[in-house]
């Protein structure tokens, strides 16, 4: 079959309007440091990069979980350190008191012992920004108060508050619970009997007041309980923030991993791309000089005034 000069000369046009689009495509590529600007630029990475991101997106959320479940941890433990010591001072204010005391000394005695007490409701009233910590899951209104005859009183609930920190397929779902409710923290048992923390400071300052010995001692021991209890609690935030750690931990390690992917799918590759640019350059230079002489016409010209 015979080819023209003209079949010829318009196939030399095609490659040279391909490698105008090239040259094009390149030195875009090189000025913005995308190689990825639309999915016709490489179908297979595009799908691969929008994969990416929807996984940096997923565990982005992660991470702001996670901040926030550390943050009211944190919070949870400072509160309970402070009510440990409180429960302490208490201990050490029923020792004193049960060496037989006169009027005056119970009764400054009974002070203190109050003084821990609105100390202890205080603390049970903590918050984490504007939310109550101990409330459960109600957190805008503070869940604990004591009335003058030692009746506590929790407005609380027993639900936790739950957030995603992971993609786990397990029971959990991936989810983590964040708090303790007002119940785990200040309800424990001592004997056969279920006690309140608040309660107790408060029927120890009591016994104090009226000199009562007996029950002076039997406060030192449900306090000392109490003590023990909060100490307990104190471990299970420990578990949770060093859990919180270690998930923040895999998801910034999963994070670096994955950005270097997105950033080898999306990102040129500046020197091959430069290499790439003018080995085209070359090329096209000479398709016009050839098709030029050929046709005796100027393509340069012509291709400028129909680009």
């Amino acid at each position: 079959m015979r080819i023209t000069l003209n079949t010829q000369t318009n196939t030399t046009l095609l490659n040279l309007n391909d490698q105008q689009e090239q040259i094009n495509s390149l030195s875009q590529q090189i000025s913005s440091g995308v190689r990825l600007s639309s999915a016709s630029d490489d179908p297979y990475s595009w799908a691969r990069a929008m994969n990416v991101k929807q996984g940096l997106r997923e565990y982005n959320s992660f991470v702001n979980n996670i901040n926030f479940a550390t943050g009211w941890d944190q919070a949870t433990e400072s509160a309970l350190n402070q009510l440990s010591d409180l429960v302490s001072q208490a201990k050490q204010v029923a020792i004193s008191a049960s060496s037989g005391n006169s009027t005056s000394e119970n009764g400054a005695l009974s002070t203190e012992v109050n003084g821990i007490l609105n100390q202890a409701v205080n603390m049970a009233n903590s918050q984490y920004g504007d939310q109550y910590i101990f409330g459960g899951t109600s957190t805008t209104t503070s869940p604990y108060s004591i009335d003058a005859s030692g009746n506590v009183t929790y407005n609380g609930d027993q639900n936790y508050i739950q957030v995603k920190t992971s993609t786990s397929s397990v029971a959990d779902g991936g989810s983590t619970v964040v708090n303790l409710t007002g119940d785990e923290v200040f309800s424990y048992s001592s004997g056969a009997n279920s006690l309140n923390v608040l309660h107790e400071i408060w029927d120890l300052g009591n016994a104090i007041k009226t000199g009562d010995s007996a029950k002076i001692g039997d406060k030192l021991t449900t306090l000392n309980d109490a003590f023990t209890h909060i100490n307990n609690e104190l471990t299970t935030i420990g578990c949770k923030l060093s859990d919180l750690s270690t998930k923040q931990s895999a998801i910034t390690a999963f994070t670096t991993t994955e950005t270097g992917t997105l950033s080898n799918l999306q990102d040129t590759d500046v020197a091959a791309a430069t290499t790439k640019l003018t080995q085209v350059q070359t090329a096209f230079e000479a398709a016009l000089k050839v098709t030029a002489s050929l046709s005796g016409l100027n393509l340069a010209s012509y291709l400028s005034s129909t680009g």
